[in-house]
């Protein structure tokens, strides 16, 4: 269950003689039909072969610019001989512009719309442009992305023996589960849509209240003509459907142009908390409780007030319930809509990206100019498309095929560096609902003499709406990086320091394990730790979260157990370390006496860190391999790379001494080490 290997059906290879003999009319008919089923797509506007979904932007732009130019010729011939035979020609210019209009509105139209039962995010970036810049950097349209998440999915079922099945990509891209796509494709290989994660009709063509469900939403299929769900009725868009001509739009199939949902129904549980709860409350099928965000905010102050997760979240602040903006939802034709409330959609969360720009952020403009694997082979490091590096390119440097020319480099870079805006505008957002989640609120010297250095530092959740970390607890690196230096510069004291591979010094350290690094035995960590049950009773932790079986083949089965009693799987669970709705934690540290130097006075610097993942979980799936042929070093490095400080706080001990060294009996000794 490896990404990038296929296995091979056997049965296929394998058919029977008889399915094979098929008489020469049978074959004829099929042929035909399947012609007859080939024109028939081919004639619906915007339609694209899956399996070239990548290529069909410029296919389309190519067949549209092909027949407006054999258009164009025909009606100049039929303006000549109208000419000879003494025909108005004003009519036939009348018609000459009506048949160029029709083309230039067909070609625009292939151009911007890919169009089926699961239209894509750029289908409504022409109309909502807010909407989808805001999207385009969400943790919603990274979800399937995320190299990160595929391969743990992968490795998830590889270790149950297949049975976890889709459980994680249902969620991850519910488009991608209902058009029945293999969970362990590469995203390079996916339909458009499904690959854009939680992608607008994921939402907005929900028509079902649910609970808890866990994915496996029903959306409803249809084009961009078909209806949507949203928090209010459609008077607005009834009003631009009164005026097509004047916001120049079509509402029929066949009909080029820019095409327009014909009707927005109000679906309220969109507004609700529990609409979130559909995939922000994973439980699996044997129990065990994987993230709990919604249960969380259940039970929460926030939820007592009236909160909703869209009032914290969709607001103008992230992470804060700040009201919200108002102004046009739409610019229809050039023309903006009537002012109304409007919503976020950037979704800023401890996530962030660790592949190719050209990937991601979701850009229309990146992928009209090439396709997926082509942007994997741009050298945006190397500094392709900049002045500094084309000056010095000589003629016998080599390129890929696609950017063998320079003026498509520089258009490349200036895609590039969009793009790098964006993802320093979602940093910037990602900084901002993570800082109004955590805080330092204060640091307390407890000793300050030749014996030692005791401090501690209060560490805080500002929400009233979940606990901090929340979700996936587990994955969630948040610690305190602590160092204490004396006066020369020198460290003398150091806890939250990352390993080579960018760890914590914890139990699930490689350098730890292997004894290379001694243990952070004074690490404050909010990161929930993973407990499974041994097949001969007791617990252990796991990076990944599946049980030692009892019988000889993992499988993932549904528990037999009620859990009414328990709360929680009788085979694993978390142990949760994380802070409870504006609850808080004192951190404590200790420096003994034997390492101060004399040389105060002595400074301590406390760090307070978030991450997307530690990289040991990058090396419990690395197995699996990466998509887009990322090496697990490289995904490392770049989970690594986007730790970010919250905040940060200083204390300073005026002591200049240090302590005299004395003998002290084996007792003594371990008395000190439990007081």
């Amino acid at each position: 269950m490896k990404f990038f290997i296929k296995p091979t059906d056997s049965s296929t290879l394998n058919s029977s003689s008889n399915s094979i003999r098929l008489s020469f009319w049978s074959l004829g008919m099929a042929s035909l039909a399947l012609f007859f089923l080939y024109s028939c797509i081919q004639n619906v506007p915007g339609s694209t072969d899956i399996a070239q979904s990548e290529k069909a932007p410029a296919m389309s732009d190519k067949k549209a610019d092909m027949m407006g130019k054999e258009k164009s010729g025909v009606m100049e011939k039929e303006m000549k001989e109208a000419d000879a035979s003494g025909k108005p020609i004003e009519v036939m210019e009348e018609e000459v512009a009506d048949e160029e209009d029709v083309a230039a509105a067909a070609a625009e139209h292939a151009k911007l719309f890919v169009e089926n039962d699961y239209p894509s995010a750029t289908t409504c970036a022409t109309c909502h442009p807010k909407h989808y810049k805001e999207w385009s950097v969400s943790q919603h349209s990274y979800a399937q992305l995320s190299p990160v998440y595929l391969s743990f999915s992968s490795f998830t079922n590889e270790i149950t023996s297949g049975t976890n099945g889709d459980f994680c990509f249902r969620c991850h891209t519910p488009i991608g589960a209902n058009l029945n796509e293999d969970p362990f494709m590469s995203n390079l290989d996916r339909h458009p849509s499904s690959r854009e994660g939680i992608t607008c009709i994921v939402c907005h063509r929900m028509t079902k209240t649910y609970n808890k469900r866990s994915g496996r939403l029903a959306i409803q299929k249809g084009d961009l003509l078909a209806p949507v769900y949203g928090p209010s009725g459609g008077e607005e868009l009834k009003r631009v459907l009164d005026n097509t001509d004047e916001y120049r739009v079509v509402t029929k199939k066949g009909k080029p142009g820019r095409k327009i949902h014909t009707k927005a129904i109000k679906f309220e549980a969109i507004s609700s908390s529990t609409f979130c709860g559909q995939c922000h409350d994973v439980t699996l099928l044997n129990g065990f409780r994987l993230e709990e965000a919604f249960s969380e905010y259940r039970t929460s102050p926030a939820a007592a007030k009236g909160i909703t997760c869209q009032d914290c979240h969709m607001g103008k602040e992230q992470g804060v319930p700040s009201g919200y903006e108002e102004g046009p939802a739409a610019v229809v034709g050039g023309k903006k809509t009537t002012p109304r409330k409007l919503t976020s959609h950037i979704f800023a969360g401890p996530d962030y990206s660790v592949i190719h720009p050209g990937l991601f952020p979701h850009n229309v403009e990146a992928q009209e100019l090439a396709t997926m694997r082509e942007w994997l082979r741009f050298d945006h490091e190397a500094g392709w498309g900049t002045d500094e590096f084309e000056d010095k390119v000589t003629e016998d440097m080599k390129f890929p095929s696609r950017w063998e020319s320079v003026d498509d480099r520089y258009d490349a870079r200036e895609i590039l560096n969009v793009q790098f805006e964006r993802l320093e505008w979602v940093r910037q957002k990602r900084l901002e609902v993570l800082r109004n989640g955590y805080k330092l609120d204060k640091a307390v010297i407890l000793q300050n003499d030749k014996e030692g250095l005791r401090f501690k530092v209060k560490v805080e959740n500002l929400t009233d709406g979940h606990n901090v970390p929340t979700g996936f607890a587990a994955e969630r690196l948040v610690f305190l990086q602590v160092s204490v230096t004396d006066a020369t510069g020198k460290v003398i004291f150091k806890s939250g320091d990352l390993d080579p591979n960018g760890d914590v010094r914890d139990h699930e350290s490689a350098f730890v394990i292997n004894g290379d690094l001694p243990l952070d035995n004074q690490l404050f960590d909010l990161r929930g730790r993973v407990l499974v049950t041994n097949s001969r009773g007791g617990e252990r932790e796991r990076v990944i979260p599946v049980p030692y079986p009892i019988t000889t083949i993992p499988f993932l089965r549904p528990t037999t157990r009620s859990l009414i009693l328990t709360g929680e799987s009788p085979v694993e669970r978390i142990h949760r370390r994380s802070l409870a709705p504006l609850d808080y934690r004192w951190a404590n540290y200790e420096v003994d006496g034997n390492l101060l130097t004399g040389k105060g006075p002595y400074k301590a610097k406390i760090d307070f860190i978030a991450g997307m993942a530690p990289a040991n979980l990058i090396g419990a799936i690395k197995g699996q391999g990466f998509d887009y042929a990322m090496s697990a070093r490289e995904v490392a490095d770049n989970v690594a790379a986007g730790y970010e400080v919250l905040d940060s706080k200083e204390l300073v001990f005026n002591i200049d001494g240090n302590k005299d060294v004395v003998k002290t009996s084996f007792l003594n000794s371990i008395f000190k080490m439990f007081r």
